[in-house]
Order: structure tokens, then sequence, then C-alpha cells
């Protein structure tokens, strides 16, 4: 039977009536690294109907994440409304009966993961016809995120195994869409503009570090990316709406949080003119004395011609706020930041690392680095090259420029082989290999702050923190230390992360 043309959801008067919740059961372990995939799953698994809606027979749910730390986001608040449903995360998709795939469209490599996904779970179809006769509903298949805004009804179109699609700013439609799709209704795609930033309900998947999202969408436009197209234009919370979630998290005991944001130095309230400067420092008073509470307020991500003298300074002089900063840069020609319509100048970049370094004592640097925009020459590679040993990162995320649709750089000349690109790009990549390992020998006989979240990834013997300045660092411990801050002496060092022995409890 052929499918009918996908519908636009229906009853979408009833999305924000979900309440907040009790805390949950929180799962650690989810990677910082930006632009992961990130597969959410637990061993439970039940054979029970789901009553998508308005009952809560259990049932189960998987959710493969691709992407930023805002897609994660995101896919906690999915996993939250799910489990108000009355469903359980399954282990593995072929067990669960809704199946989310939350995704990234920042390059076309994403893209072709989502579609050989997509492929794998098209044989769950072939179980549709025994789960009715075993009583049950067909397994719900879902796409969400910036491809899912981007594309919307051609996902629908291209691949049939797809029951809905949710918009960035749609995230509060699943529990209709799922009523919907089990009244008989036809497949559903939502991508319209109804943003909520509550996230009482999300399902944290950290015990000591969260997520808050304080803006949704970028008004910048630059030439290579599609994220105005995907998440929008920008739309600001209150100061009071972040400083009541900040503190609700730290009252529950949460150590670290990280504000959310496409470019989060142009945040404003507009109701009351509080700057993005201003609600760190509000924060940081607020913070001071919760002794208990969240230690490390981070923020992700910047852009160099919104990072003000003035938040430099409350870098500075905060002391809640983490000595890191992720500042992308993207290239150090003049000429391609001009093309990428950066608004900013090499030279005004290393002006902001100078102020930044002389002002926030020890302060961690990381960057994005594009290579193989459009026009890139020799030139303008040595250019970027020469400005990564001259700030001397601690580390940064490199990618080959990816063409996007609705971005102007699309229309650019674009020759570059691809050989030359990739060649590029691990040149450029052994020279931060080598930068970092000689940064980290340096930490070697210090003592560091560390913040321990998890267990080290390689052992259950070690435990992992890291410094308020985003260095990674590995040590014996046990579960019992997850959670605090401990004093750590670095005795060797790794490619990528230090190695050390506690020395002492802070708290």
């Amino acid at each position: 039977m052929g499918r009918s043309r996908p519908v636009r959801s229906r009853g979408l008067f009833d999305w924000y009536n979900l309440r907040p919740i009790d805390p949950i059961a929180h799962i650690s372990g989810v990677p910082d690294a930006m632009l992961e995939d990130n597969s959410r799953c637990s061993p439970q698994y039940t054979d029970s109907l789901p009553d998508f809606g308005t009952g809560k027979k259990r049932g189960t749910f998987w959710i493969h994440t691709y992407g930023c730390q805002m897609n994660v986001h995101d896919s906690e608040i999915y996993s939250g409304q799910l489990r108000r449903l009355g469903l359980v995360p399954a282990e593995t998709p072929e067990q669960a009966d809704v199946i989310l795939l939350n995704t990234c469209s920042v390059r076309e490599k994403a893209e072709e993961k989502l579609f050989s996904e997509l492929g794998r779970l098209r044989r769950l179809r072939e179980l549709d016809e025994a789960r009715r006769q075993a009583g049950k509903e067909p397994v719900r298949i879902g796409v969400t995120g910036c491809i899912a805004q981007q594309r919307g009804e051609q996902i629908i179109e291209r691949e049939s195994s797809v029951d809905f699609v949710l918009g960035t700013r749609a995230i509060r439609a699943l529990p209709s869409v799922l009523d919907a799709l089990a009244d008989g209704q036809e497949a559903q795609v939502v991508t319209e503009d109804f943003i909520d930033f509550d996230a009482s309900d999300a399902d944290r998947l950290d015990r000591v570090r969260a997520f808050v999202t304080i803006m949704e969408g970028c008004n910048n436009y630059c030439s290579f990316c599609i994220v105005p197209t995907t998440r929008g234009l920008e739309v600001y919370r209150t100061g009071d709406e972040i400083i009541d979630e900040v503190r609700g998290l730290s009252i529950r005991g949460y150590r670290e949080v990280t504000l959310l944001g496409q470019n989060v130095n142009s945040w404003t309230d507009k109701s009351t003119g509080l700057d993005f400067p201003g609600l760190l420092r509000r924060l940081d008073e607020e913070l001071a004395g919760d002794i208990a509470g969240v230690e490390r307020v981070r923020f992700l991500t910047s852009h160099p011609k919104d990072l003000s003298p003035a938040l430099i300074e409350e870098m500075g002089r905060c002391s809640k706020i983490a000595k890191h900063l992720h500042l992308p840069v993207q290239s150090g020609s003049d000429r391609i930041l001009q093309e990428m319509n950066r608004h900013y100048t090499r030279r005004d970049y290393l002006q902001i690392v100078e102020r930044l370094r002389g002002t926030v004592e020890g302060v961690g640097l990381s960057t994005d680095l594009i290579v193989g925009f459009p026009g890139e020459t020799d030139k303008d590679f040595e250019a970027t090259l020469e400005l990564i040993r001259e700030v001397d990162y601690d580390s940064f995320y490199s990618f080959e420029y990816s063409p996007r649709p609705d971005t102007a750089a699309l229309s650019y000349d674009d020759t570059l082989p691809p050989e030359i690109k990739r060649q590029r790009l691990v040149e450029l990549q052994e020279l931060q290999r080598d930068i970092q390992a000689r940064k980290n020998r340096e930490w070697e006989g210090q003592t560091v702050e560390v913040l321990v979240d998890s267990f080290s990834r390689k052992t259950r013997d070690d435990v992992s923190g890291r410094t308020s300045s985003n260095q990674i660092v590995n040590f014996t411990g046990d579960r019992k230390l997850i959670g605090i801050l401990v004093d750590v002496e670095i005795t060797r060092s790794g490619a990528h992360s230090l190695y050390g022995e506690i020395r002492s409890h802070s708290r």
C-alpha cells in the first residue's frame, strides 16, 4: 500500500501541558566532544504496548543523537517526555517501540549518516504485521533536529520507514504527534516555530554536569553555515528563567553547568537590558554562597565579533566561571574570513586572545577551523597554520569545508581538489597534535583542581575529570569521588589528557 502525503500535526493546543516531574534516575557518560554520535540506551525492556499520550502503559524508546551539545540537551528533553508517557529506554533499536534520530546538518557527512541509519531501520517495518497480530502498534520512527527542520516532508517522501518529522523548535510536539499516529493519522511533519525553553522534565544524562539552553538561533549568516536556516534567528530566554534553572540544578546537586547557544555572547534579556557579561556576574553572585552546589559555569559557543572586553573582565573576576573559552576562528586568512562573512580580522582575533590571556589567569583556549573553503590558496592555508602557532591553542576541532544548501558559500567557485583539502586537514591536525603534546607535558609536576565527573574510559579503577581550564585528568579513584573537587598532582601526560595522583579533597 502506498503512503499518503504527510500531514502537519493537528491538536497542537496541548503541546505545553507537560508539567515538571520528579527527578528521575540519571545515566552518566555522555561524551563531551563536539559533533559526536551519542546513543542513549539502557538494558531495560518490556513487551507491553505503549498508549502514546493519555495512558501510561509501559513501552520502550531508543534515541540516537548526532551533533553538538545542544542536540544532546534536546535529546534529554525528548527522553524526559517519553519517560513521562510511561516509556523506558531500550537497549537496541530492535527492542524499541519508538525510535528517534536527532540529527545534525552542519556537514554533509551527518546527512549521509542519517539516511544510512534509516536504511538499516527499514528492516523493522517487516515486523509491523507481526506486531499487529500480537495486538501491538507498529514501531514509530521519527527524525528530529536540524535535518528535520531543513528537509521536512522530503525526509518522509524519500524514506518510507519514517512516521514523523519534528523540527528544532517543535520538541514539545512529540506527545501530540504520537497521539495522532495512534489515532490512525498519516505521517506527521511539524517544523513550525513553537519554541519552548522549559527543560524541567529533561532526562539528564549526567549526574554531575548539566546543560542549560539560554538562546536559540543565530543572526550572523556566516557564508558556510546552515544554522540560521535550521535553528532560526536568535530568540533569548529571560535572565530570571536562566538563573532559576541553574539554581534548581544546584539544589539537586549538579556541580557544573554549561550555558548553551549558537552565539551566547549576543544573549540579551530584552525585558531588562541585561547582557551576557551581566548574566555571568549575576550567576556568580547567586552561586557564591552555595557550597554544595554548582562550582563551575561554562558557556558555548562564542563568536569573536561579540566577545566584549566586559565579558573578558567577568571571566577574570568571577570565581564560578570556568577559565576556558571556546572561540571559533575558522581561518587565519583575512581574505577567507571576509568571504566567510565573519565580521572580524586576524588582528581583531589576536587582540582578543591577548586581552583574554592578560586578564584570565591560566585560561584554556580552543577553537574551530575549516580547511578547503572555496578559493583557499596555499597562502591562505599558511596564514591559518601561522595563526595556530601564534595562538598556541590547547585544542581545536578541524574539518574540511562541506557545502551546505541555503548558504551563500554554496554559490562560490569550489574547485579545490578533494585530495588537497584532505592533505591540508592532515597537516593542520599534525601541527595541533605536536602543540597539544608539548602543552600537556608542561603540566607535569603541577597540582591542579579537578572536578571528577565520571569513570575513566579505559578502566573502572580510574576516575576522570576536568580542570577549570578544561584539561582532562585521569587518576586512580572510586565512585565516591564523582562530583567532588579534588587536588591532583600531574605525574605524566598523554596526547589528549593528563594523568596524576590525588593529593587532597577540596569540597
